[in-house]
C-alpha cells in the first residue's frame, strides 16, 4: 500500500473509532442484528416442535400454566410459533388417559407431549404399578412414533398422610422418565420450595392450585428446558379459533326440565368480556380472555330462568367444518337452530376439548349456546 492511500485510512479509522466510542458513551442506538432473545440456542427438546399437547388432570385442564409456558418460549424463539394444545380433564387418572389417549393425544398430531398425572391415582389407592405400567406404555407409544416427550412432577399434596404416599407415584414417573431417557420438570419440588418463601401454590382444598401455582409449574417446565434465566410470561394464551364475540340474551322463564327453551330467547345484547373478565376471581378470569362465555359473570338470572348466549359466525362459503366446544356441563349447542352438541362426562375446560364436523351455510350461522358455568365455542376452517 503506499503513502497516499495510507494518509487517507488512517484518519478515516480515527474519525469512525472516535464517533463509535462517543456513540456507545452517550447510549447511541446500536446497530440491531438477531436480538439477543431470538439469538438464544434452542435446546433439543423444542427442535421441530410446534404442536405441544398437555396431558394430565384437574392440574391442567383449565389451568393458565400450558400458555404460560408456550408465550415464554414464543417470546424467547419468535420464529418458532409453537401451539398450545390443552387435552387434560379434571379427575382423570393414568387409566383415563390411557382409555382416550388415541383421540386426545394421537390423533392431534403433537411434536411434544408433556404429563403431569398421579395425583387422582394417588387419592383413589390406584396400584402404583397399574399407574407406572400405564404412564410408561403412553410414554413409549409416543416415543416409537418419533414423538418427544417430558414428564412434569405434580405439585404436592397438602395433606401430609396423602403427600407421604404420594411419593411412590413420584417415584413411578422418575423411573419411566430415567428408562426413557426423558426430561423431568419437578414442579413438586418448585411448589415446595416457592411455598416455604411464602407463595400461596395450592388453594384451601390442598390439591389444586393457589394464585401462584400455576407460575410455579411454568417455571418448573422452562427451567427444566433450559429457560431458567427467561422470565415467565403471564398472559393468557387466546385462542386461535375461539368464537369471541357473544352476546347474552334476556332471561328466560323454565323449569328446569326438558330441553331449555332458547327459541324463545329475546332482547339480546353484546356481552361484555372485559367486565366479565373483571368480575371475576384470578381462577376464573382467563376462561372469559380465551373466548369463554360464562352467563353469570356479570350476575345471576332470578330463579327460575336461564340466560343464553349467541355468536355469529361468518362463513365464505358453505360446507363442512370443525367445530370445537368445551367448558363444563351442563352444556348444549345449537347451529342455525339444530342441537350439534350435548355435553357429556368427558370434557374439558378449554376451547377444543372435543372437536366434530359440522356444516355451515354461506354468510351469518348463528350459535347458539346453554350453560350454567362455561363454555368454549370454536371454528375452525378444515383447510386450515
Amino acid at each position: 500500500m503506499n503513502k497516499i492511500a495510507i494518509s487517507i485510512i488512517l484518519p478515516v479509522c480515527v474519525v469512525v473509532c472516535v464517533l463509535i466510542g462517543a456513540c456507545v458513551a452517550a447510549d447511541c442506538p446500536q446497530p440491531q442484528g438477531p436480538s439477543a432473545e431470538g439469538a438464544k440456542k434452542m435446546p433439543e427438546i423444542l427442535k421441530g416442535v410446534k404442536r405441544i399437547v398437555f396431558y394430565g388432570d384437574s392440574l391442567t385442564d383449565g389451568s393458565s400454566y400450558p400458555d404460560f409456558v408456550v408465550n415464554t418460549l414464543n417470546g424467547v424463539y419468535p420464529d418458532a410459533d409453537f401451539l398450545v394444545i390443552n387435552s387434560a380433564i379434571a379427575g382423570n387418572t393414568a387409566a383415563n388417559l390411557k382409555a382416550r389417549f388415541v383421540e386426545d393425544v394421537l390423533d392431534r398430531k403433537p411434536d411434544l407431549v408433556t404429563f403431569m398425572i398421579g395425583t387422582n391415582d394417588c387419592i383413589r389407592n390406584r396400584p402404583v404399578a397399574d399407574y407406572k405400567a400405564e404412564l410408561d406404555g403412553m410414554v413409549g407409544e409416543l416415543l416409537a412414533k418419533g414423538v418427544k416427550v417430558m414428564i412434569i412432577l405434580p405439585s404436592p399434596l397438602g395433606d401430609s398422610e396423602r403427600e407421604e404416599a404420594f411419593q411412590a407415584y413420584l417415584a413411578a414417573m422418575r423411573d419411566v422418565a430415567a428408562r426413557h431417557k426423558l426430561i423431568v420438570a419437578d414442579a413438586h419440588g418448585e411448589f415446595i420450595k416457592r411455598a416455604k418463601a411464602g407463595k400461596e401454590m395450592l388453594g384451601p382444598d390442598g390439591i389444586h392450585h393457589g394464585k401462584d401455582g400455576f407460575e410455579g409449574v411454568a417455571r418448573a417446565v422452562l427451567d427444566a428446558i433450559g429457560q431458567a434465566d427467561v422470565p415467565v410470561d403471564t398472559k393468557v394464551q387466546p385462542h386461535p379459533f375461539a368464537l369471541y364475540e357473544w352476546q347474552i340474551s334476556e332471561p328466560v322463564s323454565w323449569d328446569g326440565q326438558g330441553t331449555p327453551p332458547y327459541a324463545k330467547a329475546t332482547g339480546w345484547k353484546p356481552y361484555d368480556r372485559k367486565a366479565a373478565s373483571e368480575a371475576q376471581a384470578w381462577y376464573d378470569s382467563p376462561f372469559v380472555d380465551r373466548g369463554g362465555w360464562m352467563p353469570n359473570a356479570l350476575g345471576k338470572a332470578p330463579a327460575g330462568s336461564v340466560v343464553f348466549g349467541r355468536a355469529i359466525y361468518k362463513a365464505d362459503k358453505a360446507g363442512k367444518v370443525e367445530m370445537q366446544v368445551g367448558g363444563t356441563t351442563p352444556l348444549k349447542v345449537w347451529l342455525n337452530g339444530k342441537l350439534v352438541w350435548k355435553g357429556r362426562a368427558r370434557h374439558g375446560v378449554h376451547p377444543n376439548a372435543d372437536r366434530f364436523p359440522v356444516e355451515v351455510r354461506k354468510g351469518d350461522n348463528e350459535i347458539i349456546v346453554y350453560n350454567t358455568y362455561v363454555a368454549f365455542v370454536g371454528i375452525r376452517p378444515l383447510d386450515e
